[in-house]
């Protein structure tokens, strides 16, 4: 990589967490595109160059972590039920994190229907789930009758849900904890019938 290019992904990673700080700080409505833009001291133009609009820095401060959360799943010992429950606990922790502004406005934004960053981030985890489902297959340890997408479907609906409730509720529900039986009860019962 060039120091042209180097300076570029410095550049726009300055623009994330400058658009991450006020957000969270202010609120997405609050904050403007010229907010950004001298919050992370660069010119306005600077901005358009990564991103078309306010609405496509939430959906990569939403998204940035996540395909280290899937390595470390995917390297974790373990069953298939403590992989599929590290990317899903990681996820969570990282969207508690992230902050319940950014979480509701993330939610906001997804259901628009010219918005495609919703619709990305969900056939995302769904790809995640039953890549990780197909490896257990793969490897032995799952029936090859397992039906990966009707579990992909029903753990990434629960996932979403748990996620919209929090967004909802203002922060009045525990999240992760939600999740964590979530996973201790019905994602590890689901899997029983299918683990060889």
């Amino acid at each position: 990589m060039g120091k042209r290019q180097i300076a570029a992904m410095q550049t726009r990673l300055k623009v994330i967490a400058a658009a991450k700080r006020l957000i969270e700080k202010n609120g997405f409505k609050n904050v403007t595109i010229d907010d950004i833009t001298k919050e992370a001291k660069v010119a306005k133009g600077t901005f358009y160059t990564y991103f078309k609009r306010k609405e496509d820095v939430v959906s990569e401060i939403a998204k940035s972590n996540y395909n280290e959360i899937y390595k470390r799943s995917v390297e974790l010992d373990g069953d298939i039920g403590d992989r599929i429950t590290s990317f899903l606990i990681g996820s969570m922790e990282y969207i508690e994190q992230t902050g319940l502004k950014i979480c509701q406005q993330w939610i906001k934004t997804v259901v628009e229907p010219e918005d495609q960053g919703g619709k990305e981030k969900l056939l995302y985890d769904y790809n995640i789930i039953s890549d990780l489902l197909n490896q257990a297959i793969d490897a032995g340890e799952l029936s090859k009758e397992t039906p990966v997408k009707q579990l992909s479907d029903a753990i990434v609906s629960q996932y979403y849900g748990i996620v919209l409730t929090w967004g909802i509720l203002n922060g009045a529900s525990a999240p992760v904890e939600l999740l964590k039986k979530y996973c201790q009860g019905q994602l590890r019962d689901s899997l029983s019938h299918y683990q060889i």
